[in-house]
């Protein structure tokens, strides 16, 4: 493990003359002559103390005096926090760190024989921090904040909000070819305490779980937990189209060489919501306060199975096909109604279908400031059908309002892209989909087919290594079957976005390089049929032209959650 090269360290209070000594001693050991000590006076209160190195496996953490949490009215034994150099009987950056009037020490004879090699150890151990994050502070440009104009579900990304995640993680090399990991990561999203002042951030912990490789085979890795499951994604929609779980169980991974790999993983999923779970107060059979009981419990079981086939790989083109599946599954129960009758639920199900195909093509360039680069340059290409429960999100439910009792019936096909094209100082990203989704639910004003599809084109001119310019520009559009309870016409709507986002890439030239410093404008245009999606109340109903200007930050960099 990399140590930091100057780590202070803080010595307790009541020990500050011992203190000294032995930083004098040591300094002057290392030069060859050993410093006088001082006398063994007691030090005031506040007395400086500390030195430039760190002697230890592990770096020495302390934070600035003053700072949160620091507590400047402790005298025990605890480490003080200081900011200054140690108080030392001789000038440490003269060249003869000894008291004056010393003899100068004779030199000792150079050894004829050359000092033996110190192997090299392995790092078998090591503690990583990984993060994601995006920061953003928008405006309207009419008084109010800047938010996303979004219609379709997976729409453009451009006008985000905030948010992060932070991952720890420790990695163990068991033995030669077995590995074990344990991760955690947790996610928090917006508004942020310093724009609304409310100490209450939205905290959920994404991943925790521990995972073994090459244990029981060569190849093959096992993990429990809780954690994200996810493939390639399409960026600029900020959305994963196939395999995009999250799920509390298990599963693992199996690798033949660099021609095929599995990944399987079986979970449960119980969202708060009266279709998974129904609870009510009862009279308790001891004490005053009343009980709460599960009337209706039933978490939605998921399997899913991952192929992917590598059948070209070489050190500049592949090409990957990757098939996947999953089967859900939810058992029976019964739950009770507003009018106090049992209403019986069967059980239910449903299966998911999809493919991809990919392309890559890597092409190394220039080196530039950073280091080597290569320019990448890929395409995706998605397809995914899904039946029953499994066309329904993990976290979502067939009949919110409890108008059926079964999803049957409800499908779902979707067709997507992401690509991806890197040179010199240009490179663009695309990203776009088509979905067509059919409820369960056949009601004319609340369920039938939804179809919906996005586009979204990013070029990017780099000037130099570290600056450049995107402008963005895309189109998404939503019809529904659904009639609009106003008008008893079909509701349907379009919204148009174009933008220009000036950045700084301190992680040199690359469409994917991060982290960004970056400047964000985009200018939604909405048409009748989309201001229409909102309530009369709503400013949105009548503003076509909306504003979001901003600055803000991207970052990730070792996060198991995505893909490097």
């Amino acid at each position: 493990m990399n140590l930091p090269e100057a780590t202070k360290v803080h010595f307790p209070r009541r020990n500050q003359g011992l203190s000294a000594v032995v930083i004098a001693s040591l300094l002057g050991l290392a030069s060859g002559a050993v410093a006088q000590p001082p006398a063994m006076t007691e030090e005031p209160e506040g007395a400086i103390e500390g030195s430039d190195e760190v002697s230890g496996d592990a770096p020495a953490t302390f934070s600035e005096d003053g700072a949160d949490g620091a507590d400047d009215s402790s005298d025990d034994a605890s480490d003080e926090v200081v900011d200054s150099e140690p108080a030392l009987p001789f000038d440490a950056g003269s060249a003869h760190p000894h008291p004056p009037n010393a003899p100068e020490p004779e030199p000792e004879p150079a050894s004829e024989e050359p000092a033996p090699e110190t192997p090299e150890v392995p790092d078998r151990h090591r503690f990583v921090f990984g993060s994601y994050g995006r920061v953003v502070a928008a405006s309207n440009l009419d008084g109010g904040l800047g938010r996303s104009t979004n219609i379709a579900s997976y729409g453009p990304r451009i006008d985000e909000d905030v948010y992060a995640e932070i991952e720890l993680r420790r990695e163990d090399q068991l033995a030669p070819g077995v590995w074990s990991r344990v991760v955690a990561t947790l996610a928090l999203s917006g508004p942020l305490f310093h724009l609304d002042g409310d100490f209450d951030e939205q905290l959920a912990v994404r991943n925790l779980f521990a995972e073994v490789d090459g244990a029981l085979a060569k190849g093959l890795s096992l993990w429990a937990g809780s954690r994200m499951v996810r493939g390639d994604d399409v960026y600029l929609l900020n959305w994963w189209p196939l395999d995009n779980l999250n799920i509390v169980g298990g599963g693992g991974a199996y690798r033949f060489r660099d021609l095929l790999s599995f990944r399987f993983h079986v979970g449960i999923g119980r969202p708060n919501d009266p279709f998974y779970l129904q609870t009510r107060d009862v009279v308790a059979r001891r004490g005053f306060e009343p009980e709460r009981i599960s009337i209706l419990d039933r978490p939605r079981v998921v399997s899913a199975l991952r192929s992917t086939i590598t059948p070209i790989q070489s050190e500049t083109f592949g090409m990957k096909i990757v098939l996947y599946a999953e089967v859900h599954t939810l058992g029976s129960g019964e739950r009770m109604l507003e009018n106090g009758t049992v209403q019986q639920l069967p059980r239910d199900g449903g299966y998911l279908v999809g493919a991809q195909l990919g392309l890559w093509n890597d092409r190394r360039a220039e080196p530039g400031p950073t280091g080597p680069h290569t320019e990448r340059s890929f395409v995706n290409l998605f397809a995914r059908y899904a039946r029953g429960l499994a066309a329904y999100n993990t976290f979502d439910a067939p009949f919110r309002a409890g108008s059926g009792v079964e999803s049957d019936g409800a499908s779902e096909s979707l067709v997507a892209l992401s690509a991806n094209y890197e040179r010199a100082f240009f490179g663009i990203q695309a990203g776009a989909y088509y979905r067509h989704f059919r409820d369960a639910n056949t009601n004319a004003f609340g369920g039938g087919v939804i179809n919906e599809g996005a586009i979204n084109l990013r070029p990017q001119f780099f000037f130099g290594d570290f600056a450049g310019v995107s402008l963005d520009a895309s189109y998404q559009a939503l019809a529904l079957s659904t009639l609009d309870e106003r008008t008893g016409e079909a509701v349907r709507g379009g919204v148009t976005k174009l933008g220009i986002i000036p950045f700084v890439s301190l992680g040199g030239r690359g469409t994917y390089a991060r982290p960004r410093l970056r400047l964000i404008y985009a200018m939604t245009r909405r048409d009748e049929g989309a201001r229409a999606l909102y309530p009369d109340a709503d400013p949105r109903s009548q503003q076509t032209i909306e504003h979001f200007a901003g600055i803000g930050a991207e970052w990730w960099f070792d996060s198991t959650s995505y893909s490097q």
